[in-house]
Protein backbone atom coordinates (compact mmCIF):
# COMPACT_ATOMS: atom_id res chain seq x y z
CA UNK A 1 0.00 0.00 0.00
CA UNK A 2 1.19 3.54 -0.81
CA UNK A 3 1.30 6.01 2.01
CA UNK A 4 -0.75 9.21 1.60
CA UNK A 5 2.20 11.47 0.77
CA UNK A 6 3.58 9.16 -1.90
CA UNK A 7 0.11 8.57 -3.39
CA UNK A 8 -0.39 12.34 -3.54
CA UNK A 9 2.90 12.80 -5.38
CA UNK A 10 2.13 10.14 -7.97
CA UNK A 11 -1.42 11.35 -8.58
CA UNK A 12 -0.30 14.98 -8.78
CA UNK A 13 2.31 14.20 -11.44
CA UNK A 14 -0.18 12.32 -13.57
CA UNK A 15 -2.93 14.89 -13.13
CA UNK A 16 -0.73 17.87 -13.94
CA UNK A 17 0.97 16.32 -16.92
CA UNK A 18 -2.21 15.11 -18.62
CA UNK A 19 -3.99 18.40 -19.46
CA UNK A 20 -0.83 20.13 -20.67
CA UNK A 21 0.69 17.17 -22.50
CA UNK A 22 -1.95 15.10 -24.30
CA UNK A 23 0.78 13.22 -26.14
CA UNK A 24 2.07 11.70 -22.91
CA UNK A 25 1.16 8.05 -22.52
CA UNK A 26 -1.48 7.79 -19.84
CA UNK A 27 -0.91 5.71 -16.76
CA UNK A 28 -2.78 2.39 -16.72
CA UNK A 29 -6.03 2.32 -14.85
CA UNK A 30 -6.25 1.07 -11.32
CA UNK A 31 -7.85 -2.19 -12.48
CA UNK A 32 -5.13 -2.79 -15.07
CA UNK A 33 -2.42 -1.99 -12.56
CA UNK A 34 -3.93 -4.38 -10.04
CA UNK A 35 -4.16 -7.12 -12.67
CA UNK A 36 -0.58 -6.49 -13.74
CA UNK A 37 0.59 -6.81 -10.14
CA UNK A 38 -1.40 -10.02 -9.72
CA UNK A 39 0.25 -11.53 -12.78
CA UNK A 40 3.71 -10.17 -11.93
CA UNK A 41 6.49 -12.07 -10.24
CA UNK A 42 6.40 -11.61 -6.48
CA UNK A 43 9.38 -11.62 -4.19
CA UNK A 44 8.39 -14.90 -2.54
CA UNK A 45 8.03 -16.57 -5.94
CA UNK A 46 11.46 -15.32 -7.00
CA UNK A 47 13.00 -16.62 -3.78
CA UNK A 48 11.44 -20.06 -4.13
CA UNK A 49 12.59 -20.34 -7.74
CA UNK A 50 16.13 -19.34 -6.83
CA UNK A 51 16.27 -21.73 -3.88
CA UNK A 52 14.93 -24.60 -5.98
CA UNK A 53 17.59 -24.04 -8.65
CA UNK A 54 20.51 -23.36 -6.28
CA UNK A 55 23.39 -25.84 -6.77
CA UNK A 56 24.24 -25.57 -3.07
CA UNK A 57 21.38 -27.98 -2.35
CA UNK A 58 23.20 -30.84 -4.08
CA UNK A 59 26.40 -30.08 -2.19
CA UNK A 60 24.65 -30.00 1.17
CA UNK A 61 22.75 -33.18 0.36
CA UNK A 62 25.96 -35.00 -0.56
CA UNK A 63 27.64 -33.84 2.65
CA UNK A 64 24.71 -35.03 4.75
CA UNK A 65 24.71 -38.40 2.97
CA UNK A 66 28.43 -38.81 3.63
CA UNK A 67 28.01 -37.92 7.29
CA UNK A 68 25.02 -40.25 7.60
CA UNK A 69 27.18 -43.06 6.29
CA UNK A 70 29.85 -42.08 8.82
CA UNK A 71 27.22 -42.17 11.55
CA UNK A 72 26.20 -45.69 10.52
CA UNK A 73 29.82 -46.79 10.69
CA UNK A 74 30.23 -45.09 14.07
CA UNK A 75 27.30 -47.06 15.50
CA UNK A 76 28.92 -50.43 14.77
CA UNK A 77 30.77 -52.32 17.46
CA UNK A 78 34.41 -53.41 16.93
CA UNK A 79 34.76 -56.29 14.52
CA UNK A 80 36.02 -59.58 15.99
CA UNK A 81 39.13 -61.28 14.70
CA UNK A 82 40.15 -64.92 14.13
CA UNK A 83 43.76 -66.06 14.37
CA UNK A 84 45.27 -69.44 13.42
CA UNK A 85 48.82 -70.27 14.51
CA UNK A 86 50.99 -73.37 13.84
CA UNK A 87 53.91 -74.21 16.13
CA UNK A 88 56.73 -76.78 16.20
CA UNK A 89 56.36 -77.93 12.62
CA UNK A 90 59.21 -78.98 10.34
CA UNK A 91 61.16 -82.10 9.34
CA UNK A 92 60.62 -85.13 11.60
CA UNK A 93 63.82 -84.84 13.61
CA UNK A 94 63.76 -86.43 17.02
CA UNK A 95 60.60 -85.78 18.95
CA UNK A 96 60.05 -82.17 17.76
CA UNK A 97 57.47 -83.28 15.22
CA UNK A 98 55.50 -84.95 18.00
CA UNK A 99 55.13 -81.49 19.63
CA UNK A 100 53.40 -79.98 16.53
CA UNK A 101 50.48 -77.70 17.53
CA UNK A 102 47.77 -75.72 15.75
CA UNK A 103 45.95 -73.01 17.70
CA UNK A 104 42.85 -71.14 16.61
CA UNK A 105 41.59 -68.12 18.58
CA UNK A 106 38.55 -65.91 18.34
CA UNK A 107 39.13 -62.40 19.75
CA UNK A 108 36.66 -59.61 20.55
CA UNK A 109 37.45 -56.15 21.87
CA UNK A 110 34.90 -54.85 24.39
CA UNK A 111 34.37 -51.09 24.24
CA UNK A 112 34.01 -49.30 27.56
CA UNK A 113 33.15 -45.73 28.50
CA UNK A 114 30.33 -45.24 25.97
CA UNK A 115 32.59 -44.92 22.94
CA UNK A 116 29.95 -46.03 20.45
CA UNK A 117 27.33 -43.55 21.70
CA UNK A 118 29.93 -40.78 21.73
CA UNK A 119 30.91 -41.49 18.12
CA UNK A 120 27.27 -41.43 17.04
CA UNK A 121 26.66 -38.16 18.89
CA UNK A 122 29.67 -36.55 17.20
CA UNK A 123 28.39 -37.66 13.78
CA UNK A 124 24.97 -36.19 14.60
CA UNK A 125 26.55 -32.88 15.57
CA UNK A 126 28.47 -32.85 12.28
CA UNK A 127 25.18 -33.25 10.41
CA UNK A 128 23.62 -30.45 12.46
CA UNK A 129 26.54 -28.17 11.53
CA UNK A 130 26.15 -28.91 7.81
CA UNK A 131 22.44 -28.14 7.98
CA UNK A 132 23.11 -24.87 9.84
CA UNK A 133 25.69 -23.83 7.24
CA UNK A 134 23.27 -24.68 4.44
CA UNK A 135 20.56 -22.55 6.05
CA UNK A 136 22.95 -19.58 6.11
CA UNK A 137 23.77 -20.18 2.44
CA UNK A 138 20.05 -20.04 1.66
CA UNK A 139 19.72 -16.80 3.63
CA UNK A 140 22.59 -15.32 1.61
CA UNK A 141 20.86 -16.37 -1.61
CA UNK A 142 17.60 -14.81 -0.44
CA UNK A 143 19.45 -11.55 0.24
CA UNK A 144 20.86 -11.67 -3.30
CA UNK A 145 17.38 -12.22 -4.73
CA UNK A 146 15.98 -9.41 -2.59
CA UNK A 147 18.71 -7.04 -3.72
CA UNK A 148 18.13 -7.79 -7.40
CA UNK A 149 14.37 -7.55 -6.90
CA UNK A 150 14.73 -4.06 -5.42
CA UNK A 151 16.88 -2.99 -8.36
CA UNK A 152 14.22 -4.13 -10.80
CA UNK A 153 11.55 -2.25 -8.86
CA UNK A 154 13.67 0.90 -8.76
CA UNK A 155 14.32 0.60 -12.49
CA UNK A 156 10.58 0.26 -13.15
CA UNK A 157 9.96 3.45 -11.16
CA UNK A 158 12.76 5.21 -13.06
CA UNK A 159 11.10 4.27 -16.36
CA UNK A 160 7.89 5.96 -15.27
CA UNK A 161 9.74 9.14 -14.35
CA UNK A 162 11.70 9.06 -17.63
CA UNK A 163 8.48 8.77 -19.61
CA UNK A 164 7.00 11.78 -17.80
CA UNK A 165 10.13 13.80 -18.48
CA UNK A 166 10.02 12.83 -22.15
CA UNK A 167 6.39 13.90 -22.40
CA UNK A 168 7.18 17.28 -20.84
CA UNK A 169 10.12 17.77 -23.23
CA UNK A 170 7.99 16.89 -26.26
CA UNK A 171 5.22 19.27 -25.25
CA UNK A 172 7.79 22.01 -24.69
CA UNK A 173 9.27 21.35 -28.13
CA UNK A 174 5.86 21.74 -29.79
CA UNK A 175 5.18 24.98 -27.93
CA UNK A 176 8.63 26.38 -28.76
CA UNK A 177 8.13 25.40 -32.42
CA UNK A 178 4.93 27.45 -32.52
CA UNK A 179 6.71 30.41 -30.89
CA UNK A 180 9.60 30.16 -33.34
CA UNK A 181 7.18 29.96 -36.27
CA UNK A 182 5.47 33.13 -35.04
CA UNK A 183 8.84 34.83 -34.45
CA UNK A 184 8.18 35.08 -30.71
CA UNK A 185 11.27 33.01 -29.87
CA UNK A 186 14.66 32.79 -31.62
CA UNK A 187 15.59 29.80 -33.76
CA UNK A 188 18.12 28.45 -31.26
CA UNK A 189 15.26 28.00 -28.80
CA UNK A 190 13.82 25.34 -31.09
CA UNK A 191 17.19 23.60 -31.28
CA UNK A 192 17.47 23.67 -27.51
CA UNK A 193 14.01 22.12 -27.20
CA UNK A 194 14.94 19.38 -29.67
CA UNK A 195 18.07 18.67 -27.63
CA UNK A 196 15.93 18.37 -24.52
CA UNK A 197 13.70 15.82 -26.25
CA UNK A 198 16.73 13.83 -27.42
CA UNK A 199 18.18 13.81 -23.92
CA UNK A 200 14.89 12.72 -22.40
CA UNK A 201 14.53 10.00 -25.04
CA UNK A 202 18.03 8.70 -24.29
CA UNK A 203 17.26 8.75 -20.56
CA UNK A 204 14.15 6.67 -21.19
CA UNK A 205 16.09 4.23 -23.35
CA UNK A 206 18.75 3.88 -20.66
CA UNK A 207 16.12 3.40 -17.99
CA UNK A 208 14.48 0.62 -20.00
CA UNK A 209 17.87 -0.97 -20.61
CA UNK A 210 18.67 -0.82 -16.90
CA UNK A 211 15.34 -2.45 -16.08
CA UNK A 212 15.91 -5.20 -18.64
CA UNK A 213 19.45 -5.80 -17.36
CA UNK A 214 18.29 -5.89 -13.74
CA UNK A 215 15.51 -8.31 -14.66
CA UNK A 216 17.96 -10.52 -16.55
CA UNK A 217 20.26 -10.60 -13.51
CA UNK A 218 17.31 -11.54 -11.33
CA UNK A 219 16.07 -14.45 -13.45
CA UNK A 220 19.65 -15.69 -13.94
CA UNK A 221 19.53 -16.77 -10.31
CA UNK A 222 17.31 -19.66 -11.35
CA UNK A 223 18.24 -19.90 -15.02
CA UNK A 224 14.98 -18.37 -16.24
CA UNK A 225 14.14 -16.08 -19.11
CA UNK A 226 13.08 -12.45 -18.66
CA UNK A 227 10.91 -12.62 -21.76
CA UNK A 228 7.39 -11.50 -20.88
CA UNK A 229 8.20 -11.38 -17.18
CA UNK A 230 7.20 -8.43 -15.00
CA UNK A 231 7.99 -7.72 -11.38
CA UNK A 232 5.46 -6.53 -8.85
CA UNK A 233 6.17 -3.00 -7.63
CA UNK A 234 3.62 -3.20 -4.84
CA UNK A 235 5.11 -1.92 -1.61
CA UNK A 236 8.14 -0.27 -3.20
CA UNK A 237 6.98 3.19 -2.12
CA UNK A 238 5.86 1.97 1.28
CA UNK A 239 8.53 3.44 3.53
CA UNK A 240 7.02 2.64 6.89
CA UNK A 241 9.62 2.65 9.68
CA UNK A 242 10.84 -0.69 10.96
CA UNK A 243 10.20 -1.21 14.64
CA UNK A 244 13.04 -2.53 16.79
CA UNK A 245 14.71 -3.81 18.76
CA UNK A 246 16.51 -5.94 16.19
CA UNK A 247 18.20 -9.18 17.12
CA UNK A 248 21.00 -10.97 15.23
CA UNK A 249 19.93 -13.69 12.84
CA UNK A 250 19.35 -17.00 14.64
CA UNK A 251 20.61 -18.74 11.51
CA UNK A 252 24.06 -17.14 11.72
CA UNK A 253 24.30 -17.82 15.44
CA UNK A 254 23.14 -21.40 14.91
CA UNK A 255 26.39 -22.16 13.09
CA UNK A 256 28.41 -21.27 16.18
CA UNK A 257 25.98 -23.13 18.40
CA UNK A 258 26.37 -26.18 16.18
CA UNK A 259 30.15 -25.83 16.30
CA UNK A 260 29.97 -25.60 20.08
CA UNK A 261 27.81 -28.73 20.24
CA UNK A 262 30.28 -30.51 17.98
CA UNK A 263 33.14 -29.46 20.28
CA UNK A 264 31.21 -30.82 23.28
CA UNK A 265 30.61 -34.08 21.43
CA UNK A 266 34.31 -34.28 20.57
CA UNK A 267 35.17 -33.75 24.23
CA UNK A 268 32.80 -36.53 25.26
CA UNK A 269 34.36 -38.82 22.68
CA UNK A 270 37.87 -38.12 23.96
CA UNK A 271 36.73 -38.87 27.50
CA UNK A 272 35.19 -42.12 26.28
CA UNK A 273 38.37 -43.00 24.41
CA UNK A 274 40.31 -42.54 27.64
CA UNK A 275 38.67 -45.71 28.97
CA UNK A 276 40.88 -48.69 28.04
CA UNK A 277 39.18 -51.58 26.30
CA UNK A 278 39.98 -55.22 27.12
CA UNK A 279 40.17 -57.85 24.41
CA UNK A 280 39.00 -61.39 25.18
CA UNK A 281 40.10 -64.38 23.14
CA UNK A 282 39.45 -68.10 23.21
CA UNK A 283 39.84 -71.14 20.95
CA UNK A 284 41.05 -74.73 20.52
CA UNK A 285 44.62 -76.04 20.39
CA UNK A 286 45.31 -79.26 18.45
CA UNK A 287 48.49 -81.20 19.26
CA UNK A 288 50.44 -83.37 16.88
CA UNK A 289 49.54 -86.54 18.76
CA UNK A 290 45.85 -85.83 18.24
CA UNK A 291 45.08 -84.33 21.62
CA UNK A 292 42.88 -81.23 21.74
CA UNK A 293 42.83 -78.48 24.37
CA UNK A 294 41.19 -75.11 24.92
CA UNK A 295 42.90 -71.78 25.51
CA UNK A 296 41.48 -68.46 26.72
CA UNK A 297 43.02 -65.09 27.41
CA UNK A 298 42.51 -61.41 27.91
CA UNK A 299 44.66 -58.46 26.90
CA UNK A 300 44.51 -55.00 28.44
CA UNK A 301 46.30 -51.94 27.03
CA UNK A 302 48.69 -50.07 29.29
CA UNK A 303 49.65 -46.41 29.31
CA UNK A 304 48.09 -43.71 27.13
CA UNK A 305 46.69 -41.75 30.06
CA UNK A 306 48.67 -38.59 29.39
CA UNK A 307 47.79 -38.69 25.69
CA UNK A 308 44.09 -39.03 26.51
CA UNK A 309 44.25 -36.09 28.92
CA UNK A 310 45.98 -33.94 26.30
CA UNK A 311 43.30 -34.72 23.73
CA UNK A 312 40.55 -33.87 26.22
CA UNK A 313 42.21 -30.53 26.94
CA UNK A 314 42.46 -29.87 23.21
CA UNK A 315 38.75 -30.53 22.72
CA UNK A 316 37.87 -28.29 25.66
CA UNK A 317 40.05 -25.49 24.25
CA UNK A 318 38.20 -25.81 20.94
CA UNK A 319 34.92 -25.31 22.80
CA UNK A 320 36.25 -22.12 24.42
CA UNK A 321 37.41 -20.87 21.03
CA UNK A 322 33.93 -21.40 19.58
CA UNK A 323 32.39 -19.51 22.51
CA UNK A 324 34.77 -16.61 21.89
CA UNK A 325 33.94 -16.61 18.17
CA UNK A 326 30.24 -16.57 19.03
CA UNK A 327 30.69 -13.53 21.27
CA UNK A 328 32.61 -11.73 18.51
CA UNK A 329 29.93 -12.62 15.97
CA UNK A 330 27.16 -11.32 18.23
CA UNK A 331 29.04 -8.06 18.68
CA UNK A 332 29.72 -7.61 14.96
CA UNK A 333 26.15 -8.45 13.99
CA UNK A 334 24.78 -5.98 16.52
CA UNK A 335 26.97 -3.21 15.14
CA UNK A 336 26.08 -4.03 11.53
CA UNK A 337 22.37 -4.17 12.41
CA UNK A 338 22.54 -0.72 13.99
CA UNK A 339 24.27 0.68 10.90
CA UNK A 340 21.75 -0.89 8.50
CA UNK A 341 18.84 0.39 10.57
CA UNK A 342 20.35 3.89 10.55
CA UNK A 343 20.75 3.77 6.76
CA UNK A 344 17.15 2.70 6.31
CA UNK A 345 15.86 5.38 8.66
CA UNK A 346 18.00 8.04 6.97
CA UNK A 347 16.61 7.17 3.53
CA UNK A 348 13.06 7.01 4.90
CA UNK A 349 13.49 10.38 6.58
CA UNK A 350 14.77 11.92 3.34
CA UNK A 351 11.77 10.65 1.39
CA UNK A 352 9.43 11.88 4.12
CA UNK A 353 11.09 15.31 4.17
CA UNK A 354 10.72 15.64 0.41
CA UNK A 355 7.05 14.70 0.62
CA UNK A 356 6.29 17.06 3.48
CA UNK A 357 8.54 20.02 2.64
CA UNK A 358 9.64 19.98 -0.99
CA UNK A 359 6.64 18.57 -2.82
CA UNK A 360 4.01 20.85 -1.23
CA UNK A 361 6.06 23.89 -2.27
CA UNK A 362 6.61 22.46 -5.73
CA UNK A 363 2.87 21.85 -6.07
CA UNK A 364 2.13 25.39 -4.86
CA UNK A 365 4.64 26.81 -7.34
CA UNK A 366 3.03 24.89 -10.17
CA UNK A 367 -0.43 26.12 -9.21
CA UNK A 368 0.77 29.73 -9.12
CA UNK A 369 2.64 29.45 -12.42
CA UNK A 370 -0.38 27.89 -14.11
CA UNK A 371 -2.57 30.63 -12.70
CA UNK A 372 -0.23 33.27 -14.13
CA UNK A 373 0.18 31.40 -17.40
CA UNK A 374 -3.57 31.38 -17.96
CA UNK A 375 -3.50 35.17 -17.62
CA UNK A 376 -0.49 35.72 -19.85
CA UNK A 377 2.06 36.53 -17.15
CA UNK A 378 4.23 33.42 -17.65
CA UNK A 379 5.45 31.41 -20.59
CA UNK A 380 4.73 27.77 -21.14
CA UNK A 381 8.39 27.09 -20.37
CA UNK A 382 7.73 28.38 -16.86
CA UNK A 383 4.91 25.86 -16.48
CA UNK A 384 7.13 23.04 -17.74
CA UNK A 385 9.91 24.14 -15.40
CA UNK A 386 7.50 23.98 -12.47
CA UNK A 387 6.37 20.54 -13.60
CA UNK A 388 10.01 19.47 -13.89
CA UNK A 389 10.66 20.62 -10.34
CA UNK A 390 7.80 18.49 -9.11
CA UNK A 391 9.03 15.53 -11.18
CA UNK A 392 12.52 15.97 -9.74
CA UNK A 393 11.08 15.82 -6.24
CA UNK A 394 9.32 12.59 -7.13
CA UNK A 395 12.58 11.26 -8.61
CA UNK A 396 14.42 12.03 -5.39
CA UNK A 397 11.70 10.20 -3.51
CA UNK A 398 12.12 7.12 -5.70
CA UNK A 399 15.89 7.26 -5.22
CA UNK A 400 15.43 7.48 -1.46
CA UNK A 401 13.03 4.54 -1.65
CA UNK A 402 15.68 2.52 -3.50
CA UNK A 403 18.31 3.24 -0.85
CA UNK A 404 15.75 2.50 1.86
CA UNK A 405 14.97 -0.94 0.43
CA UNK A 406 18.65 -1.71 -0.17
CA UNK A 407 19.32 -0.91 3.49
CA UNK A 408 16.43 -3.20 4.40
CA UNK A 409 18.04 -5.99 2.38
CA UNK A 410 21.06 -5.80 4.65
CA UNK A 411 18.91 -5.43 7.76
CA UNK A 412 16.70 -8.38 6.82
CA UNK A 413 19.76 -10.54 6.18
CA UNK A 414 21.41 -9.62 9.47
CA UNK A 415 18.25 -10.26 11.47
CA UNK A 416 17.24 -13.41 9.57
CA UNK A 417 13.83 -12.06 8.64
CA UNK A 418 13.30 -14.69 5.95
CA UNK A 419 14.57 -17.65 7.99
CA UNK A 420 11.18 -19.37 7.63
CA UNK A 421 11.33 -18.99 3.87
CA UNK A 422 14.89 -20.28 3.85
CA UNK A 423 13.87 -23.25 5.97
CA UNK A 424 11.24 -24.45 3.51
CA UNK A 425 11.91 -27.91 2.03
CA UNK A 426 15.25 -28.31 3.79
Amino acid sequence: MLNSGMRSASVMLIALAAPLAPAIAQEPSTDLTAKRDRDALTFDDAVRRALAAAPQAAVASARVEALSARRTAASLKPAPSVEVMAENFGPPIGDVYDQFQITGTYSQRIERGGKRAARVALADREIDLVEAEYLVQRLDLIATVQRQFVRVQAAEAAIGLARRRLGIAQELQREVARRVASARDPIFAGTRAETGVAEADVDLELAIHERDAALARLVSLWGGSPEGLTVSTTGFLNLAPRQGPFQPSPGDLAIYEARGARADAATDLERANAARDPTFSAGPRVFGNGDVGLIAGVSYPLGGRRLAEARILEAQAERRRVDADLAVQRFNLSREIELAAEKAEEARHEAEAIQEQVMPKAEQTLREVRFGYNRGFFSFADVVAAQTTLANAAERTVEAARRYHEALVELDRLTGRYANLAGEAL
